[in-house]
């Protein structure tokens, strides 16, 4: 019997020390993202800016965003709007119609300074520049292959995915869904060290084009080549073409580490207010104050339904699912509700994960952002439809 307890002992201990190797091991491969890991659940709070550590200013304006002290709305809708955001954790809630501010709510302490993640919206504006590096033209044209601006793959068969595929989520790259584990890819495109490298690393599995399967790599590739065809920094440019013609207060964008490269997927710190200056720009056809920032026929294609998918543009989400159930990829078993078809035909907004939402209505001369605590319930129709009834 002493014999057995020794050797389970001496078993227990071996397993134990393997178990420190491999700890140690996998935490020197990468420090930075064990830290964010251990902390994740601080990170999950979409005002907890300073977690997401470093960052790289947006530097913007200071235009006055017009508001109304009467407006058109129903009273009686943008109660139940009202109601809805604060049923869903909200901490903001901001409506803008036919051309002023008329609705703007905020919870928990915050206001209209407040900077939140708005996780995935990013993704959206990130289309607004690929459509300002084609005006200004260090991009050709969509149909360019992503190897013409990513080098490492210029001999490789992903050089031959389209810009208009990774912006349609139809780049037949392998289907990386985040899940909460240390040894997924997503999990470490999110909290990892060397991002870029990470998304290169990705294998392609099915001829582009084919199939929608949208995911964070798509957008990561995308913000590589349009940094690399622009030869700037990404926030410089980000600034120059968009935050600062639009006025919008100053942003940042998450990088990976010090120096190192900016998050395009996700994870651009700005205010409320700031979206809805990003809906304007929707709204005025690319104009802002007259002047045509970016050009019109760019917003309509952003606009308009893809080939895989009729309810995805050039990465903004449109439209209502005939099957009330939104989709993101294959791999993923998560859906979000859309429970009634859209009350206007041309609804397109930006999708931020639990919640975070632009909603833009040009037919209304209507934008919506909502911003909140992340709701696994969300549903897609009720913001929209509720005011879109009050109209």
């Amino acid at each position: 019997m002493r014999r057995l307890l020794s050797i389970l002992l001496k078993g227990l201990a071996a397993f134990l020390l393997l178990l420190v190797c491999v700890g140690t091991f996998l935490y020197l491969s990468d420090p930075i993202f064990y830290k964010r890991l251990a902390t994740a659940m601080q990170g999950m709070d979409v005002s907890a800016v300073e977690w997401r550590q470093p960052n790289e200013r947006v530097p913007g304006g200071d235009a006055e965003l017009e508001v109304a002290d009467e407006h058109k709305l129903d009273a009686e809708a943008v109660s139940e709007a009202i109601t809805y955001a604060e049923h869903t954790d909200s901490m903001a809630l901001l409506v803008y119609h036919r051309g002023a501010l008329v609705v703007e709510r905020y919870w928990e302490d915050h206001a209209s300074d407040s900077r939140f993640d708005s996780g995935s919206m990013h993704k959206s504006v990130l289309g607004l520049l690929i459509g300002a590096a084609i005006d200004d033209g260090y991009i050709e044209s969509l149909n360019d292959p992503v190897g013409k601006y990513i080098e490492e793959w210029s001999e490789d068969e992903r050089g031959d995915i389209a810009l208009r595929e990774l912006l349609t989520m139809s780049s037949g790259l392998k289907v990386e869904a985040m899940r909460p584990t240390p040894f997924n890819k997503g999990m470490r495109l999110m909290l990892g060290a060397d991002i870029n490298e990470l998304a290169l690393s990705l294998p392609r599995e099915q001829e582009p084009g084919q199939a929608f399967e949208y995911m964070n790599f798509n957008s990561q590739i995308l913000g590589i080549a349009l940094v690399r065809a622009v030869e700037r920094p990404y926030a410089e440019y980000l600034a120059e073409r968009i935050w600062q013609p639009l006025g919008a207060p100053d942003a940042a964008v998450w990088l990976d580490r010090e120096g190192g490269d900016p998050r395009t997927f996700c994870c651009l710190l700005t205010s409320a207010r700031a979206w809805v200056k990003v809906g304007k720009l929707f709204l005025n056809e690319g104009r802002v104050a007259g002047e045509q920032v970016l050009p019109a026929e760019w917003i309509r294609q952003m606009a308009s339904p893809s080939e895989v998918n009729p309810n995805y543009g050039l990465h903004v989400w449109l439209g209502a699912p005939e099957d009330g159930q939104r989709e993101y990829n294959s791999a993923s078993d998560f859906a979000v509700r859309h429970s009634a078809p859209y009350k206007a035909d041309d609804v397109l907004f930006f999708d931020g994960a639990g919640g975070q939402r632009l909603y833009v209505i040009p037919s209304a001369e209507l934008a919506i952002v909502r911003i909140g605590h992340p709701e696994t319930d969300w549903d897609d129709a009720i913001l929209p439809n509720t005011l879109l009834r009050g109209l």
